[in-house]
């Protein structure tokens, strides 16, 4: 799929995706600050967060350790990328109902590119396509994030940002909704991340 598309591209995000596995195996954790990480230690590196957890300051890239100071009710559990490859897998074959041509992100499980292009005929909006899609995920147990718009990055970013179901009408109000997205939202090396913080840069389009 190519970096932007005159056409129709829909970004589906299942935020902390390899979380929401952990949470499958823990539902009592639901209602606690959670994360994955690399290994169930105390020098284990976070991986993945959910809310609970960023708003006490865990974020990706710190030790399980340094993150259980900020969170003391926090708990976390490693995920074998196997279990991860496995259900991206099934995803990607099952969003092939609503478009033949689905894109898993390769660095980030949980995200996938849907190509909307010709599909006018199936659903009478851009806005039915991301409400089927949806709704689908949604029937499967997942919190999804969807953006339908016009580009792979601004589509990503909306949907990394925005809750639910995102349409936008033209390349113009993605790409605003883009640059507003906070950069702790986006798959970037933590230590890069934290670079560009102390830079007073935290947004996109900054």
């Amino acid at each position: 799929m190519k970096n932007s598309t005159p056409g129709r591209l829909a970004c589906v995000d299942l935020p902390a995706f390899p979380l929401q596995l952990l949470l499958r195996r823990h539902p009592e954790w639901r209602t606690y600050p959670a994360a994955v990480v690399a290994e169930d230690k105390p020098q284990g590196l976070i991986l993945w967060v959910n809310e609970k957890a960023r708003q006490q300051g865990v974020l990706p890239g710190l030790r399980y350790a340094a993150a259980f100071s900020l969170a003391t009710a926090l708990r976390a559990g490693a995920v074998p990328p196997a279990e991860i490859k496995k259900v991206v897998s099934e995803l990607a074959h099952r969003l092939m109902y609503f478009t033949p041509e689905v894109e898993p992100a390769t660095d980030e499980p949980g995200v996938f590119w849907l190509n909307g292009a010709g599909l006018q005929r199936l659903y009478a909006s851009a806005q039915k396509w991301a409400e089927a899609i949806h709704r689908d995920l949604r029937a499967q147990g997942f919190i999804v994030n969807l953006t339908a718009g016009f580009t792979r990055f601004g589509s990503y970013a909306v949907a990394k940002a925005a809750k639910n179901i995102t349409v936008f009408r033209d390349p113009a109000g993605e790409r605003v909704a883009a640059e507003k997205t906070f950069l702790d939202r986006l798959n970037i090396e933590p230590k890069f991340r934290d670079t560009l913080f102390k830079l007073g840069i935290k947004t996109v389009g900054e």
